[in-house]
């Protein structure tokens, strides 16, 4: 693809992206409009929810009564789409149960939408297997779209899992679905241009093992870790590991340990937003790596954007993930 057919997709598509937003401010990272014509690698986020989404089902807290007054307040479940722009391709990073409308905005970001086209992302790349991020897989399956081996990368206990379990075996029998180990030390490459390189990180492992991502586009890097248990028990420094990369999208589950009275938040796990604003803060607010809490629960504090959590958070160097943002690497 030439340089101007390049650049007119991208401005086309971003010209587009008011449209895929709601009345929920969705500000996208200041250096956007110049990485525009940088980079050809981009990853857009897709959801910034915690596994139940927000509203979350049955659940009338504040925020979630006032997600469904507003439906701009709403949060999909946290996903990312890894995009080479002039191939037109993109790999959905975790299958949500909100996947059909992920899936749509991605095409819709490539101008793929069209009527009498099938389009599903070249490949997906599984974190682990609570329900947020992995049951999305049923819609590539014979009752629905019926893909014909779709590569699912995943951790080799993960695969696994879906091989022996059903429903998640039949779309392995099927051949819906093509089972990909991932290598923990090696760089896998998606295209010429975007590459990626998975991490295990302890977590509630009842299923599977967990995953973080760091994905490396022609200049720049992306840290995705939405579950972690916390970042004292994992071997590696989060400090460094921030550090080496751009932007950061961490768990920020929980804001405090306020949110869920009667309920032992050591059993589910995650680090508290306030402790990485302390752990990181020094690196936030030297403002090389630029860091984004996301995998958001229902409870969640720095929900409200008038509220103190999200100052605090604003204050500190930090923001919140909205979906829409595209961070270009």
């Amino acid at each position: 693809m030439r340089r101007r057919e390049f650049l007119n997709v991208v401005a086309g598509s971003v010209a587009g992206l008011p449209a895929l937003t709601s009345n929920r401010s969705r500000a996208l990272p200041e250096e956007q409009e110049k990485k525009i014509q940088e980079s050809e690698v981009m990853v857009k986020v897709l959801g910034t929810a915690q596994d139940g989404g927000i509203p979350q089902l049955g659940c009338y807290c504040p925020n979630c009564l006032r997600a469904r007054e507003e439906p701009g307040f709403s949060r999909l479940v946290s996903s990312l789409g890894l995009f080479d722009i002039p191939k037109r391709s993109f790999f959905l990073l975790d299958a949500t149960p909100d996947i059909r409308r992920q899936c749509h905005l991605a095409h819709q970001r490539l101008g793929k939408q069209k009527s009498g086209a099938r389009n599903f992302p070249q490949a997906v790349l599984l974190t682990h297997a609570h329900i947020g991020h992995y049951t999305g897989l049923m819609f590539f399956g014979y009752e629905s779209v019926s893909t014909s081996d779709l590569p699912a990368y995943c951790s080799e206990r993960m695969g696994i899992f879906l091989a022996n379990n059903g429903p998640w075996s039949q779309l392995v029998n099927f051949k819906n679905i093509s089972i990909h180990q991932l290598s923990m030390k090696q760089k896998l490459s998606l295209t010429p241009s975007l590459s990626i390189t998975a991490r295990s990180v302890p977590h509630r492992d009842e299923y599977s093992d967990t995953l973080g991502f760091t994905a490396y586009g022609q200049k720049k890097k992306l840290l995705y870790i939405p579950d972690i248990q916390d970042w004292r028990t994992w071997k590696k420094s989060i400090v460094e590991e921030v550090k080496k990369v751009d932007y950061a999208l961490l768990d920020g589950t929980f804001y405090g340990p306020e949110e869920l009275p009667g309920r032992d938040l050591s059993r589910i796990g995650h680090p508290f937003i306030t402790t990485s604003l302390k752990l990181l803060g020094k690196l936030a607010r030297e403002g090389k790596t630029k860091i984004y809490f996301t995998h958001l629960n229902h409870s969640n504090l720095a929900l409200d954007p008038e509220g103190e959590a999200r100052k605090k958070i604003e204050r500190e160097g930090f923001r919140l993930a909205e979906e829409g943002m595209e961070f270009f690497l």
